[in-house]
C-alpha cells in the first residue's frame, strides 16, 4: 500500500489485490439486477442534487457478496479499510485517545451526468454529528476527459477516480466537498462510509 497525505486528506494506492475492485463492480452489478439498493434520486430531499446515482448498503446480513479468491469480499473490504484508518491515525494519532469504529460499506454507482454536485460536508446534526472521518475507495479508473472528481471546496483540490484508490478526510466543514458530474459513456463506481465516536 502506497500513502500520501494533502491537508489531512489520505490517500493510499493499492490497498486491495488485483482484481477485486472489478469484483466488487460485478457483484455492484448483479445485485442491482436483482432490484437490492435504491436509486438516491428518489429522495425528497436530494432530488434536485442528483441524477442516476444508484447505491447498496452491505451490512453483512440481508445482502451477500460472492467471496473473492476465496475470501470473504466484505471481510476483505474492512481489512482495507482498518490498513488505512492506522496509517491514518500514524499521521494524525489524536485519534488513537478517541472510541471510533468504521463500519460502513456502501457502494454507488453514478452514471453520467449523475452525483452530489452541492457542496456538502459529511458530519451534521442527529445521526450525523458523531461523524469524524469519510472514507471513499474508487472501483474504477475514469479518463480525465470523463471528469467525475471528488473536489473539496476549501483545500482546491480535485481527487480523479483511480481504481483501488482509498482516500481518508475530516467529515466535518473543514473539507467541505462534492462529487462532480461524470461525461461519457462510463459510470463512476466507490465504495463509501464513515467512522464515528462511539
Amino acid at each position: 500500500m502506497i500513502s500520501n497525505y494533502e491537508n489531512f486528506i489520505g490517500i493510499y494506492d493499492d490497498v486491495y489485490p488485483a482484481g477485486y475492485c472489478e469484483h466488487l463492480i460485478s457483484e455492484f452489478d448483479r445485485l442491482e439486477n436483482n432490484n437490492v439498493g435504491t436509486n438516491r434520486q428518489k429522495s425528497e430531499r436530494v432530488k434536485k442534487h442528483i441524477k442516476d446515482d444508484y447505491q447498496i448498503y452491505i451490512n453483512g446480513k440481508n445482502i451477500y457478496i460472492e467471496p473473492f479468491e476465496e475470501q470473504n469480499s466484505a471481510d476483505l473490504f474492512f481489512d482495507g479499510l482498518q490498513k488505512c484508518y492506522n496509517n491514518y491515525t500514524e499521521k494524525y494519532s489524536i485519534l488513537k485517545d478517541g472510541n471510533i469504529r468504521g463500519d460502513a460499506m456502501k457502494m454507488q454507482r453514478t452514471a453520467a451526468g449523475g452525483g452530489y454536485h452541492i457542496w456538502h460536508s459529511e458530519q451534521g446534526e442527529g445521526p450525523h454529528a458523531n461523524r469524524v472521518l469519510a472514507y471513499m475507495l474508487y472501483l474504477n479508473t475514469l479518463p480525465l476527459e470523463n471528469a467525475g472528481e471528488t473536489e473539496f471546496l476549501y483545500q482546491q483540490k480535485r481527487f480523479n477516480p483511480i481504481e483501488n484508490r482509498f482516500i481518508v478526510w475530516p467529515a466535518a466543514y473543514t473539507h467541505a466537498h462534492r462529487g462532480n458530474a461524470v461525461f461519457g459513456e462510463q459510470s463512476k463506481y466507490i465504495v463509501t462510509g464513515w467512522f464515528y465516536y462511539d
